[in-house]
């Protein structure tokens, strides 16, 4: 018998890819991989600490990871990101 945590992480994996990030969360994601903290990105972007936050969350989940580098890593090989967009 598994946990609901694990049976739903289990789930995630098997399902199709979650909902496509929205645009904020590209822009977001694109200053993640430049390096960017929640408080550089939330300068650049005009918007609080507290929202970019909510989005690098959002990123995990529909990218099924939970840390930075396995974003970044996961958005290049889904083509989200490229060697061109800096």
């Amino acid at each position: 018998m598994l946990s609901p945590s694990v049976a739903t992480r289990l789930l995630g994996q098997v399902r199709a890819p979650a909902d496509p990030l929205s645009a904020r969360e590209l822009e977001v994601l694109h200053l993640i991989a430049e390096g960017a903290t929640n408080r550089e990105a939330a300068a650049r972007l005009f918007i609080s600490e507290a929202t970019v936050k909510s989005h690098v969350l959002h990123i995990y989940t529909k990218l099924g990871v939970n840390d930075r580098a396995a974003a970044v890593a996961v958005a290049f090989r889904r083509g989200l990101l490229t060697l061109d967009d800096g």
